[in-house]
């Protein structure tokens, strides 16, 4: 399987495990680690915090690797609200161009959209592919959340790149024909919320009171992980990297075990009958355990 290494984490405290965010000479240890291990692509946006400064601050200290290192960053959520549509593409060059400029870099790789909702403004689009016009990224996209948000994605043919929610209780994109399309089309997928924002690796007799709904879930997974004898991490992150149609799986760590853990998955597989049965069990799952957004309704 192939990562790219998300940097969420490095720049605010996330997931639902609470994880704290680490110190930047921990950031710069696990860089140069995913480095090392041919990790060349690099997931952050603007929104977390200062983890675009962190990278930029790494490149200047390490300016050899720079050349290796691939950036993919978004436009903040809220950048386009309550602005003229007349001024979106003005607005959007400011924002990779900040981006660029804190990330110490030239041009990135993809600039994303992280608010979903422009893929519905045909004009924010089409003033989005202004960046590779004025060759700040080499591709636009989006992060999306949901399979009405990724086939609206794949209308577009300037979009070239969708980053897409995908775990074992989560095959929603594998219903609607998403890869397919994404495929027959040339989009790169790259997958993120491998752990659903580590609910994976939660005690299920621990959980918080508002995600008990999850109980059942996480007790059924955690029974197929014990009876193939392999961990609940390289379950989750295996069952990701197998698919076919993902390009790269996007994975953040607060810490360097946890990277090496990572790190260690890169050339092991999942039988084909153990991802057989995660599919088979968790086929029909409840919409609130697949959308974070809904955990605390």
């Amino acid at each position: 399987m192939k990562f790219a290494l998300g940097t969420v984490q490095f720049g605010i405290d996330y997931g639902v495990q609470g994880g704290k965010k680490p110190s930047e000479e921990m950031v710069d240890e696990m860089l140069s680690l995913a480095l090392d291990k041919k990790i060349y692509h690099f997931d952050t946006a603007s929104s977390y915090g200062n983890a675009e400064e962190l990278l930029g601050r790494y490149i200047e200290k390490n300016s050899g690797k720079a050349l290796k290192m691939n950036f993919i960053s978004k436009l903040n959520p809220s950048a386009l609200a309550d602005i003229p549509q007349k001024r979106w593409k003005d607005v959007i060059l400011s924002n990779v161009y900040d981006s660029i400029k804190k990330l110490n870099v030239s041009e990135l790789e993809a600039f994303l959209f992280h608010n979903a909702k422009y893929l519905f403004y045909e004009n924010a689009v089409h003033a989005m592919e202004c960046v590779c016009r004025e060759k700040m990224a080499k591709k636009i996209g989006v992060s999306i959340y949901s399979p009405q948000e990724a086939m609206k994605a794949l209308e577009y043919d300037e979009i070239k790149v969708i980053q897409i929610p995908y775990n074992v209780f989560d095959q929603r994109l594998d219903k609607c024909g998403f890869f397919e399309l994404a495929r027959k089309r040339g989009v790169e997928v790259y997958a993120r919320s491998s752990l659903l924002q580590g609910l994976l690796m939660l005690d299920p007799n621990s959980l918080p009171e508002n995600m008990r709904f999850a109980e059942g879930y996480i007790k059924r997974f955690l029974s197929i992980c014990k009876g193939y004898n392999v961990s609940p991490l390289k379950v989750a992150v295996g069952y990701v990297g197998e698919h076919p149609d993902i390009d790269y799986v996007v994975f953040g760590v607060d810490n360097k075990a946890q990277m090496l853990e990572y790190l260690s998955m890169q050339k092991e597989h999942l039988t084909e009958d153990m991802v057989k049965t995660l599919q088979k069990e968790f086929e029909n799952v409840e919409e609130k355990l697949v959308n974070p957004v809904l955990w605390n309704d």
